[in-house]
């Protein structure tokens, strides 16, 4: 019996769902930053060095990194990976973070950037 691999696109899907349905059933913060801000508070005091809602982030996402290593097969690492590699992003200000158990958004397509080229001078020999 062969499985059918999930296309890229539906795996991302399946993490901005599993992120609100998450959202909604466990989180008691204001917004998922602060959640994230509370954790980097805690361990900032445990490390004795400040770290920021990112560095957390992005520390779970080597947690699922390294569970993907010793559970390969498990598709909940990957997805849960994906998520948190999102928050970082969130986090550092590249797209906003939308409230949790919000629909998802309809992406835009980015427009294009197209300006013509500098116009390029020819050096002339004379001789």
């Amino acid at each position: 019996m062969t499985t059918k691999r999930p296309h890229p696109s539906e795996l991302l899907t399946h993490a901005f769902e599993l992120m609100n349905a998450r959202g909604a059933e466990y989180d008691n913060a204001a917004s998922l930053e602060q959640n994230f801000r509370e954790a980097a508070a805690v361990v900032s005091v445990i490390l004795g060095k400040a770290l920021t809602a990112r560095d957390v982030a992005l520390v779970l996402h080597c947690v699922k990194l390294i569970r993907s290593k010793s559970a390969p097969e498990k598709l909940d690492n990957y997805v849960d990976g994906m998520n948190y590699l999102a928050f970082a992003a969130c986090f550092t200000g590249l797209v906003p973070i939308a409230p949790l158990g919000a629909p998802a958004p309809k992406p835009e397509p980015a427009p294009l950037s197209v300006s013509a080229p500098a116009p390029v001078k020819l050096a002339t020999t004379n001789g």
